[in-house]
């Protein structure tokens, strides 16, 4: 876009809520739904390269470490099939996590500096491909009343 249309304060709101669309737009996934074949395809190589070493290959996780002999404040890598919980996670939430990293774990960087908004909901779209129909139909907040 022109530089000019930043320049009024209407061009400045403009810019502001194409940036929001932007991010927060579903791009291959929507909380709750399959995902886009094509996202899928595109994310799981971006997953094997920068989620695999820690997340397992097709997101099964490291294995737990029981309490007593791991380090304090140590977590495993969860699994990111639907094995575990990642699917209780709205879209959304999964790719904040990507983007700016896990307080729980600074294991878990934000990628948000390398990988683009499309790479990280293609990541997520791979993610989503791993899991069963329960999972993508529960998924996010609904979880707790899905049966």
């Amino acid at each position: 876009m022109p530089q000019y249309l930043f320049s009024t304060r209407r061009g400045r709101w403009l810019a502001l809520l194409t940036t929001v669309l932007v991010y927060s737009a579903p791009a291959g996934a929507e909380t709750g739904k399959a995902p886009d074949p094509a996202a899928a395809a595109r994310g799981e190589p971006l997953y094997v390269e920068h989620c695999q070493s820690c997340h397992g290959v097709r997101g099964i996780g490291e294995p737990m470490i029981p309490p007593l002999i791991r380090l304090p404040g140590f977590f495993s890598a969860p699994a990111l099939d639907d094995s575990q919980h990642a699917w209780h996670h709205s879209d959304e939430d999964l790719a904040r996590t990507i983007a700016e990293g896990s307080t729980r774990s600074p294991r878990m960087p934000g990628w948000g500096k390398i990988l683009s908004q499309r790479e990280i909901r293609d990541i997520i779209a791979y993610i989503k491909s791993l899991w069963g129909p329960r999972a993508l139909e529960c998924q996010g907040p609904k979880h707790m009343s899905c049966n």
